[in-house]
């Protein structure tokens, strides 16, 4: 073992420097004289200790080495700076705030208020330094007061309740029952109705008829002088005797839209052809009839003469005979007479629009066939009337639209009579067309298959 010895060496004028560090730094015009461990020795001293023998040196040496192991010292970090707060978190912290103050508010309440049986007194503890257990005792188990109704059975008999029940049950009966009557009485009704029949003798449409009041009709209904319109699905079912009629049509063209068959009709009115339009079943452009395939070859031929741009397509149209109709008018036994006065007017003004215009050059009306005409014209106003009286307004409608046509066709045969001109036969042409067109529309209407 090495015996060295430090030697301290210690200055009187330095006993002042109390507050210096540790460490002293040494000055630089200072003298250090190295010394090798051969050079000198350690001696080691032992020093008696005892409070009498610190030096004031050595107490502020002291401080000095327990300064540095003082809490301070070693937190580097001297000054509290809180927590750090995000401005973007400042609106939830509020809220978080918020809640735990009113939460602790509520507590405190609660903790001034407990909610204790009136039987036991509450003490007053002061609530400082108590927890929320403390001002709790065992109290035994918690017994739920009874809630809800109390049902008690009764022990009289509901008598109004059951006489309420009965007579509810009657009363229902009974309507049922009158419902069913009525229903049944109703059918009946209606049946009886329907089986009342008429028999109309239809003349035939060649034979020329005389004055519509010395037609004869034999009827088995009551006539008034005015009834409220009725629809033709409601009136009552007829016997008559119409006959078929069938005729051929030069059809121009089948147009899958309004707008072009109108357009296509306006085009041959401007060339002075004939010119209607059908839209019952598809809509189609017509541009002439006749009655028979011979006369409606010549009439064709005439067209194309006239304009060869002009498609011509013939078509057979066919009016079905009937032998029951239900008219909702008053004066059913008039249909089969104003038919029939239609029928003539067509054939007359067919055969003679045919034959003039066939002509190089058109030659005047005999006054015999205008006469003629012209009194089958008033047969069919007169009939007209007689038919639209009390008809409902759709049926009502049809027969105003044949007497129009028939109007416009006997007014272009007196134009031509006048001055014989081709577009009065193509006019008389287009109306019959017309009229046609709408007694096709009526017969189907009113026929009771």
């Amino acid at each position: 073992m090495s015996k060295a010895r430090i030697t301290y060496r210690f200055e009187p004028q330095e006993t002042s420097e109390s507050t210096r560090k540790a460490t002293r730094i040494p000055d630089p015009e200072e003298k250090v004289i190295p010394l090798y461990q051969e050079e000198f020795n350690v001696i080691e001293t032992k020093l008696e200790d005892s409070t009498g023998s610190v030096t004031p040196f050595q107490l502020a040496e002291r401080h000095q080495v327990e300064s540095l192991f003082e809490p301070h010292a070693l937190n580097t970090f001297t000054t509290d700076f809180g927590n750090w707060n995000s401005q973007i978190e400042s609106e939830g912290d509020r809220v978080e705030r918020i809640i735990r103050e009113s939460q602790n508010a509520r507590e405190n309440e609660t903790h001034k208020a407990p909610s204790v049986p009136p039987s036991e007194p509450t003490g007053s503890i002061s609530p400082e330094g108590q927890d929320d257990w403390s001002s709790w005792k065992p109290r035994g188990p918690w017994i739920e007061p009874e809630t809800g109704a109390r049902y008690a059975k009764s022990s009289s008999t509901p008598w109004f309740r059951i006489a309420t029940s009965v007579a509810g049950a009657v009363l229902t009966g009974v309507a049922f029952g009158f419902f069913v009557l009525s229903m049944f009485s109703s059918n009946r009704e209606a049946a009886e109705s329907s089986s009342i029949k008429q028999v109309v003798t239809v003349p035939s449409p060649m034979v020329q008829s005389a004055a519509p009041s010395k037609t004869p009709v034999s009827v088995t209904k009551a006539t008034t002088d005015q009834a409220p319109a009725i629809p033709v699905t409601a009136g009552i079912v007829t016997q008559v005797q119409i006959p078929a009629k069938s005729y051929f049509f030069l059809q121009n063209g089948v147009f899958s839209s309004l707008s072009s068959a109108q357009s296509s009709q306006d085009s041959l009115k401007k060339k002075g052809l004939a010119a209607a339009l059908d839209s019952s079943d598809k809509l189609t452009v017509f541009v002439g009839f006749a009655k028979n395939k011979e006369e409606a070859m010549a009439l064709k031929q005439t067209v194309q003469t006239k304009d060869k741009t002009v498609e011509v397509y013939m078509k057979n149209v066919d009016i079905p005979a009937t032998t029951s109709i239900r008219w909702g008018g008053t004066k059913a036994e008039s249909v089969p007479s104003f038919l029939a006065e239609g029928d003539k007017i067509v054939n007359s003004i067919t055969g003679l629009t045919t034959v003039h215009l066939a002509e190089t050059k058109p030659t005047a009306l005999a006054d015999a066939a205008l006469q003629t005409i012209r009194t089958s014209h008033q047969s069919l106003i007169t009939w007209s009337a007689s038919v639209s009286e009390g008809l409902g307004d759709d049926t009502k409608s049809i027969v105003q639209k044949m007497t129009t046509a028939m109007n416009n066709a006997v007014q272009s045969m007196e134009e031509y009579k006048k001055s014989p001109s081709t577009a009065m036969l193509w006019q008389a042409q287009s109306s019959l067309m017309q009229y046609l067109i709408a007694e096709k529309e009526l017969v189907k209407k009113i026929s009771v298959t």
